[in-house]
């Protein structure tokens, strides 16, 4: 991947996504790597991550990959640990995982309730907390969270999701504040409707042409376009930005 805008201050910086092995959060992986930082990722998906890593390797990236279920927080607590002696102590970490799995109001139970939000929010609260005392010996960091505009136009058939991603804009502004004394500045990226594989495999003609008459910009919101803005957010030129909610999806209305 090439990037337009180059950070040096990335360059060999330790940096930690979740969720990395498809859609958004694999080309935040491949963004960093461009930028020459040294990525360390984890995702559910062995095979897709395993050889997401092996390809970047490949091309002269320093990657690591582990499996791990981030619903397990003891295993994704290993993952971390593990992914940080062969990387070094994690400078920024991008709480990328998710799943916006459609569900109906009737048919949700306290036990599916519980898994979705084990799934879309509590692991952002646990990842972090196993990297931040390495932030804090650094002197700094940066954590940035990803939510969705999907509970900013109350979709339906996704009530769990939602719920998830709009916790994440709360927790995001309390954990500036809880981190800020330490130099971590943490952020959320919330994206529209952005055209992963998976988005597309589920795309109709009717869905895309409502999507474009609702943007103020035409065209696709691709993978890359999150990923731009998660490297600007991770960069020395976003030094005094900590708090806020930064929203990539061409100003839908």
């Amino acid at each position: 991947m090439s990037t337009t805008a180059r950070y040096p201050d990335l360059n060999a910086k330790p940096v930690l996504v979740t969720g990395g092995a498809d859609g958004i959060g694999r080309a935040v992986v491949a963004a960093f790597a461009d930028q020459g930082a040294s990525v360390g990722f984890i995702d559910i998906d062995a095979g897709r991550g395993e050889a997401l890593a092996a390809e970047l390797a490949a091309a002269g990236a320093t990657v690591a990959f582990a499996a791990a279920d981030l619903r397990d927080i003891a295993a994704s607590g290993a993952a971390i640990a593990a992914l940080s002696v062969k990387l070094g102590a994690f400078a920024v970490l991008v709480n990328n995982a998710g799943h916006d799995e459609r569900h109906r109001f009737d048919d949700v139970t306290p036990a599916y309730w519980d898994d979705r939000m084990a799934v879309n929010l509590r692991h952002m609260m646990f990842v972090t907390q196993a990297v931040v005392p390495d932030m804090r010996a650094r002197g700094g960091g940066v954590v940035i969270n990803l939510s969705s505009t999907s509970w900013m136009q109350g979709s339906p058939g996704i009530i769990a999701y939602t719920t998830a991603k709009s916790a994440v804009i709360g927790f995001t502004r309390s954990l500036a504040r809880e981190l800020g004394p330490d130099g971590i500045r943490v952020n959320a990226v919330t994206p529209g409707w952005v055209m992963t594989e998976r988005q597309r495999a589920a795309a109709t003609p009717e869905r895309l042409a409502r999507a474009q008459e609702r943007q103020a910009l035409k065209g696709e919101i691709m993978p890359d376009d999150l990923a731009a803005m998660v490297l600007f957010l991770a960069s020395d030129g976003a030094r005094m930005c900590t708090g806020q909610n930064y929203i990539v999806d061409a100003g839908v209305v």
